[in-house]
């Protein structure tokens, strides 16, 4: 379980394939993502994955051909959002966050308004049905409020400090994301239909 609160940005180093499973080593800053131990969950670009090993500032993962075929393709160099899993001790920003990813959605839109970024994210029609305006997304394990939703284009705002702490900032139109519907949104989708 995870708050959508991103504590550091990592990079790809290495992807080994194994079958049809993959062997992926990510770097990381020791000084924002700390006392990470093998075994551990950790959110990468909103995937709940666990380490197999930490090699001083490198953290390696196995990934499952399953998630691999949910996921937004992974490539050497690329900037991945990481969180570690969330303390109960401790206060919960953003809005908890499985690590489940439910869909790739793709970026149709980014418009500059002000200080901010407005980006316009195309899902499909049943997941859009998890999107009321005011709720919770995550895009990439980051915790987002849905400003409006059109069809199946949902809208986001994006802050500084949003772009300026997670990979967001690296993002262009048509590029996929990975998307996590809020689990409140889930459970009462599921219950109402029932």
């Amino acid at each position: 379980m995870f708050t959508g609160i991103i504590e550091s940005i990592g990079v790809v180093k290495s992807i080994e394939p194994k079958g049809e499973d993959i062997h992926i080593g990510i770097s990381f800053n020791e000084q924002k993502l700390k006392d990470i131990h093998i075994g551990d969950s950790i959110s990468v670009n909103g995937i709940c994955l666990t380490v197999k090993e930490i090699n001083k500032d490198c953290l390696k993962f196995d990934v499952s051909k399953e998630t691999l075929s949910r996921i937004s393709p992974l490539k050497i160099s690329q900037e991945l959002n990481l969180e570690s899993s969330l303390r109960f001790n401790g206060k919960v920003s953003g809005h908890f966050v499985t690590g489940h990813i439910d869909e790739i959605g793709i970026i149709e839109s980014i418009q500059k308004k002000d200080l901010c970024e407005v980006w316009g994210v195309k899902v499909s029609k049943k997941l859009i049905k998890f999107m009321p305006e005011k709720g919770s997304v995550a895009i990439n394990g980051t915790s987002l409020t849905v400003n409006k939703v059109n069809k199946n284009i949902f809208y986001i705002n994006l802050i500084p400090h949003t772009l300026n702490s997670t990979n967001l900032s690296s993002h262009q139109v048509g590029d996929s994301v990975n998307i996590e519907i809020d689990m409140i949104a889930r459970y009462l989708q599921n219950f109402c239909a029932k």
